[in-house]
Order: structure tokens, then sequence, then C-alpha cells
């Protein structure tokens, strides 16, 4: 029995001892991960509700796969253009629409009742000479994520997507839509555990890579890993490892993206929420210049975050890469056209010169 439950995880375990159907059960235990209680002693309850909920998931999808074998499955996904992709999503009349006419200038329809868009519409924003694709998803309702209103499909939609814009007028709507992605297997606005679980190979058990960050005794992690089928596996840590964390790494179908919450009809700078919106994609954008020419601001090249100036020079031209001189860079160096090695980290708005030869 958990430590210091409050009354909704009891009524949470009580719908799921006495549901019948797989849904029910899998609504019941995310309702019981939420109420669990959060302190250290009560870290083994949510790890075991967490490794329930993964092999329902499991289920789940095997039953869909069946069920679209049968022609019973459908997604809806929209082609990828520019530098990435960002789902707009909300519920009913939260603005989506204005929102995406407002940043995009794409003509769509605006109206006062609810479910005016009936599919997906597109819109390109411009960001320092670099576009990136907006896509209004038809309106999220409770339920969508069992299939109503065609919600299967209109989720698929921000499954496919880079990053999300959540528009929620308050914490109700805000965690209808979160509850709703969730039960999808989307968690909004969180990172995936930095823990990587290598089933198999050459191991008679298991081996542990940065031993320091496990929160356990080796004994229970191994034991939860049994536990899940896995008897030999090589892991790797790079971030405080709890055991709910471990079973969020070994969930393999569940995706994580970049959100913005936001309303829509409260003021805010054009300029700013564009520069949040680009910086969810994880990106840089970096221009080139000649030796003794100015740089050309209007067309950036769009890169990782994390990309070095040999990965420029690679990007130009094989050949620069190969005969690199040397290479200056303006903006983030210490000072204007500094000389940087090439592994040198570029940061959003530099400008790079290369001499190769």
């Amino acid at each position: 029995m958990p430590i210091n439950a409050g009354v909704e995880y009891f009524k949470a375990k009580d719908k799921y001892e006495k549901a019948t159907t797989l849904h029910e059960k899998l609504l019941a235990l995310q309702e019981m991960r939420s109420a669990a209680p959060k302190h250290k002693g009560a870290e083994n309850l949510r790890a075991e509700i967490a490794l329930k909920i993964a092999k329902l998931k499991r289920e789940g999808e095997k039953q869909a796969k069946q069920a679209s074998k049968k022609g019973k499955g459908s997604t809806l996904n929209v082609k990828k253009e520019g530098a990435g992709q960002v789902a707009i999503v909300g519920m009913p009349n939260s603005g989506k629409s204005w929102l995406l006419k407002k940043l995009t200038g794409v003509d769509v329809e605006i109206a006062p009742y609810p479910f005016t868009t009936k599919k997906p519409v597109v819109g390109m924003m411009n960001y320092k000479g670099a576009w990136v694709q907006l896509v209004e998803v038809p309106a999220i309702i409770e339920g969508s994520s069992r299939g109503k209103a065609q919600g299967n499909q209109l989720i698929s939609v921000v499954r496919n997507s880079d990053a999300v814009v959540m528009l929620a007028s308050d914490a109700s709507e805000e965690k209808l839509l979160r509850d709703e992605f969730g039960k999808a297997n989307i968690i909004l606005g969180k990172k995936r555990p930095k823990i990587t679980i290598k089933p198999g190979g050459e191991l008679r058990g298991f081996a542990v890579v940065g031993k320091q960050h496990l929160k356990m005794p080796e004994k229970d992690l191994f034991g939860f890993l049994k536990s899940y089928g896995i008897h030999k596996a090589s892991i790797f840590l790079e971030e405080d490892a709890t055991m709910e964390k471990i079973s969020l790494a070994l969930d393999d179908k569940t995706v994580y993206k970049n959100c913005i919450v936001m309303n829509a009809f409260e003021p805010f700078a054009n300029d700013k929420l564009r520069a949040r919106i680009f910086g969810m994609l994880e990106l840089v954008l970096v221009y080139t210049k000649r030796p003794g020419m100015e740089a050309d601001l209007s067309v950036p090249l769009v890169l990782k975050a994390g990309s070095t100036v040999e990965g420029v020079a690679r990007m130009l031209h094989k050949d620069f890469a190969k005969y690199l001189r040397y290479v200056r860079v303006w903006g983030s160096t210490k000072f204007p056209g500094q000389r940087v090695a090439k592994d040198y980290e570029l940061k959003d708005g530099d400008i790079v010169e290369i001499s190769s030869g």
C-alpha cells in the first residue's frame, strides 16, 4: 500500500480494479500515476504503475495493428516543408486560425462558432530568412485520444510534427489537452530521459555505464528489467536514473515534443513569439561571407544546434572541409572576425568566413 496516498489515488485504484476493457484500465492507471505520492518512498509504486501502463499500451498497439490490417486504422499526415514543422493545437475557438493568419498571412476562415477548421491548414512563417511550417490542427476535444471527432487522425499530425504550440485559455483546458495527448503517447514540454538500454548482445548479464547517476541499488534495477523480460543489456546513464525514469526510457512508443503554452488572445510580441517557436526546433541560423565582402543576411544556413564550422564547410562543398585553412566568425566569438578551430560550435546569428585551398 502506498505511503500517504490521497483519496484520488484510491478512487483511481478502485476504477482500475473494476475496469473491464483495456482502455478503461489504461485511463485508470494514468489517473493513479497522476495521483500517486511524489516522495522518494513511493518511487517503486510509481515505477510499477508505469510498467503496467507500458504493457497495456503495447497490448493496445498490437490490437490497433490488427485493426489496421482490416482497414480500420487511419492517419493524416502533412508533408513537411521548410526548416521544421510546428503544430498549433487547442480546443474549439481557442484562436488557432487567428494565430496562424497573424504569423503566416495565410488566408484562413475565422469565425466565432466552434469547429470552423475541418482539416489541417498550413502556413509558412518567416524567421530571419528561414521558413517554418505551421500547421493548424482542427480542434482537440475530450475523447480525441479515443477517436472521437476524427481524433486519431488529428493526433497523428501532432505526432509527426517537430514541436507544438498549445493554445489554452486556462489551466483546465491545458490539462485536458495534455491528458488527451498523453493517452496517445505524446508528452508535451518534456525531454526523453537520457537513459539508453540496449537489450541482448554478447553480455551474460547487465553492464552499466555511468553508475554515478544510478539512484537505486543495482540489484533493484536488474530485477526491474527482468520483470520487463530483459535478462541482459547494456545500460547507459547520462542523468539521474530513478525507477520511474528507467520505465520511461523503456517505453519506446512514447514521443516527446517541445511545447509553448499560450493564450492566443492575450497581447504578445510578434517577433518574440517567432523566436520562441523557432527555438523549439533546436536549430541555429548561420550566415556566410566571402573574404573582403559583406555577409548575405537574407539567406541563412539552417543547422542543428551544436553544429561546428567544419560541418558548415562540408555543407558548402566537400573540398572546403578537406582543404580548410582557417575560419573567422562574427557574433558568438570574443571579438569580431576571430579565427576559430574547426570544431568551434556555432551559435544562432553567427557569420562565418571560410578560407580554404
